[in-house]
């Protein structure tokens, strides 16, 4: 699973590696700093795995946190040529990439809140008892770092018990929701049309 992650991410990264450089030199980024990301991503990928399919967001990102890490390193002192010219220009791509930035961060909100509420729908068309959907919903929406120490004591269900529903799920998402929600959106687009 995690190769073929890293394999999507290392496709899309060449596919879009023009655009990448193009953001780069608009905002006066080093393409070093473009490089770095790619190796940190690649890393992060290849040790935890990302099914997630927004990677112009996650690296943009990524860029924006590895600059600010650097500017944490050298005691938050950015030195700024106030005679270049293109110094106003700077400003002003910045203030329009934090824009873009909420832009992507909202429609990220919105696919979100859209696949996790098609999630519930798949889990229940599964047939699973009221108690695991139970379970699986205190995992899924609690906030932080859910362990199954806490489901336990929240749920009042055993631990096995938490860790068979947890895993169970996990894997019918892994395995059948994609096809699930696109033959769900073919029947709903027959109805609609």
């Amino acid at each position: 699973m995690i190769e073929t992650d890293v394999q999507r991410f290392n496709t899309w990264f060449g596919n879009n590696y023009c655009i990448l450089q193009r953001y780069c030199k608009r905002y006066r980024i080093e393409e070093d700093t473009l490089n770095d990301v790619y190796i940190n991503v690649h890393d992060r990928i290849t040790r935890s795995g990302y099914t997630e399919s927004y990677w112009m967001t996650y690296v943009k990102r990524s860029i924006r946190n590895l600059r600010i890490n650097e500017g944490k390193r050298n005691n938050g002192k950015h030195f700024i040529d106030y005679h270049n010219e293109d110094y106003s220009n700077t400003v002003e791509a910045t203030l329009q990439e934090i824009d873009e930035t909420e832009r992507d961060t909202l429609q990220y909100r919105e696919d979100v809140m859209y696949f996790s509420k098609m999630m519930f729908k798949f889990i229940e068309t599964r047939m699973y008892s009221s108690e695991w959907q139970f379970v699986f919903r205190c995992y899924y929406l609690m906030e932080g770092r859910m362990t199954y120490a806490k489901l336990t004591t929240m749920t009042g269900y055993n631990k096995n018990l938490c860790t068979k529903v947890i895993q169970t799920i996990k894997k019918d998402i892994r395995d059948n929701f994609l096809q699930w929600l696109k033959d769900d959106e073919r029947r709903s687009n027959r109805i609609n049309g």
